[in-house]
């Protein structure tokens, strides 16, 4: 049975997947056919097969992504087993990517970034919107909401109230869907959104075009602007790390059930500075002897002859 057919008529129904979750599983099973020259199917379900594979990615790819498609594989193949479609369930080791230390945009960034997207007027055919508008509202909205890309692409005009100065990300298009969130925007930006306003049922950014093209015209916006390209999610990591500096609640602003979830992956802490570190704490050392470090003395001179 083709491992395909089974996710998408079975198991991405029963778990209730999202969008993007489909998409995730669907370039899974589509970078594995690629690998084995074939679509996979349950006869492909065996420690070795799927083994080689994961190795295949970890040496190729990032681990974390190395992870991601280990951990789909072996949640396909446990639904498959659980189903009696193959006789064994996955026996595959974990993988382990490495903690990264969170690096978002400065403030310098950003401002680099949003004269940039102001400046540049790119054909960006798969959006209604004026293209001097659609970009730098975007990467505003990233900045001052702290919500996700996925959020934004998905937000009507409706949910925009540009006389009160709020955002309204609805649950359903929110990782998790557990809630929907409000969040205040600036003056500014709302000018700039009334440039571009629309009927209340359609979307602020309405993208046509294939997702990764999105992310295309951002990455040449970073690079004219000579700023590292973080992502749009960086946008998130930078407006968390500078409200911790500035004393806020960025787990709050960032609608995470832990802080250890946003201290860990999300607070830059080249932005969000500690105001006491190790070097604040330790003793003083006592360097009384001074010639450590100092100029060698140079030897006597012989007398002349």
């Amino acid at each position: 049975m083709l491992l395909r057919e089974i996710y998408e008529n079975e198991y991405a129904v029963i778990a209730a997947h999202t969008d993007e979750c489909r998409r995730q599983y669907r370039l899974t099973l589509s970078r594995w056919a690629d690998k084995l020259g074939t679509d996979p199917t349950t006869a492909h379900l065996d420690s070795l097969t799927v083994q080689l594979y994961v190795a295949h990615r970890k040496a190729t790819v990032s681990a974390a992504t190395a992870r991601k498609d280990r951990n789909q594989i072996s949640a396909l193949w446990t639904y498959c087993a659980k189903r009696r479609y193959v006789e064994q369930f996955p026996t595959i080791p974990q993988v382990r990517a490495p903690g990264r230390i969170p690096r978002g945009y400065t403030v310098d960034d950003v401002s680099a970034l949003l004269r940039e997207a102001m400046r540049r007027k790119p054909p960006y055919k798969p959006t209604p919107v004026p293209p001097h508008v659609f970009m730098p509202t975007l990467i505003r909205n990233c900045w001052e909401t702290a919500e996700r890309i996925g959020s934004h692409l998905a937000l009507r005009w409706r949910d925009v109230d540009t006389l009160q100065r709020t955002v309204i990300f609805q649950a359903e298009n929110r990782k998790g869907q557990t809630r929907d969130i409000m969040r205040p925007i600036s003056e500014e930006q709302c000018v700039w959104l009334n440039q571009m306003r629309r009927p209340d049922d359609e979307l602020v950014w309405p993208w046509s075009g294939h997702k990764s093209t999105l992310w295309h015209h951002f990455g040449n916006v970073c690079n004219c602007a000579g700023v590292v390209n973080r992502g749009f999610h960086g946008l998130r990591k930078s407006a968390a790390s500078y409200v911790a500096l500035a004393g806020g609640d960025a787990t709050q602003l960032l609608d995470h059930s832990n802080p250890a979830i946003t201290k860990n992956h999300y607070l830059d802490q080249t932005i969000n500075r500690p105001r006491h570190t190790a070097i604040d704490l330790l003793p003083r050392l006592d360097l009384r002897d001074k010639s450590f470090g100092s100029p060698p003395k140079k030897p006597p001179e012989k007398p002349e002859a």
